[in-house]
């Protein structure tokens, strides 16, 4: 906001100089009345500048700033959690995705508290010497890969998704019922809302699926923590293994 106002005050002063050299007896010395090639150029200076001045004031005090677009993210190896969670509160505020990305956001911490306590679990059972300790840490960071490469499809998703188009459409649909044209809808606009609603059931699924992988951790931890002896059978045989090395598998070929 300070910005802004520093630019008003620039504007204004610009503005108020140039009328300065235009008009000074020592400098150009536009005056009106006398030579009417030097009367036309005052009156246009003076037009020029009451328009320079509601304009820019207009502009710099109320039309919303464009936005500049959010990048795509691209390789998520050096990504940490908190870039995620920056990255996801980034995109809040302008509709479409609103509850998906609060349950995404929560989905994350509550994915560092159960890695957290997985970590703390297994240093109970094993040492990191131990290669059940290694096979159960291989299958947990594979599918803490799976679950943040969600969030990163989600995120990408709604970078490309057009949310003042999408809210000019429901917005002509509003319009159409209130005045009890329900149902007269263009083809285009009816081509439109289905794509939009294709990205928004697509950013829906991601978080149900991190939502199901955060369950089957939560499986897992309750599994390990019953067991006061586990060998590498028991580790095979652990309900919760399998279906977490079930997902592995279904996911194994997915693109980071």
């Amino acid at each position: 906001m300070k910005k802004r106002w520093w630019k008003v005050l620039l504007l204004n002063i610009g503005i108020a100089l140039l009328n300065v050299i235009l008009f000074s007896k020592g400098m150009v010395g536009l005056t009106f009345g006398g030579d009417a090639l030097i009367t036309a150029i005052a009156v246009t200076a003076i037009v020029m500048s009451a328009v320079a001045f509601g304009y820019g004031n207009y502009v710099l005090l109320f039309r919303e700033p464009a936005e500049e677009p959010l990048p795509l993210l691209k390789g998520s190896e050096t990504m940490q959690p908190k870039d995620y969670i920056e990255a996801l509160q980034e995109r809040r505020g302008k509709g479409a995705f609103e509850e998906e990305i609060l349950t995404a956001t929560e989905q994350v911490y509550r994915m560092l508290d159960k890695d957290k306590a997985l970590d703390t679990i297994l240093e109970q059972f094993f040492t990191p010497q131990e290669m059940t300790y290694t096979r159960f840490q291989n299958a947990i960071n594979s599918v803490q890969a799976i679950f943040y490469n969600n969030v990163k499809k989600m995120i990408n998703r709604m970078v490309i998704f057009d949310y003042k188009d999408y809210h000019k459409l429901t917005e002509k649909i509003r319009n159409s019922r209130g005045t009890g044209n329900v149902g007269v809808y263009s083809k285009s606009i009816d081509a439109q809302l289905k794509i939009y609603s294709e990205h928004i059931e697509y950013v829906r699924g991601l978080v149900d699926t991190n939502e199901n992988i955060l369950i089957k951790l939560d499986g897992l931890l309750l599994e390990i923590s019953k067991l006061d002896d586990l060998d590498e059978q028991g580790l095979e045989n652990m309900a919760a293994v399998k279906e977490i090395n079930d997902l592995i598998e279904q996911t194994k070929f997915y693109k980071m």
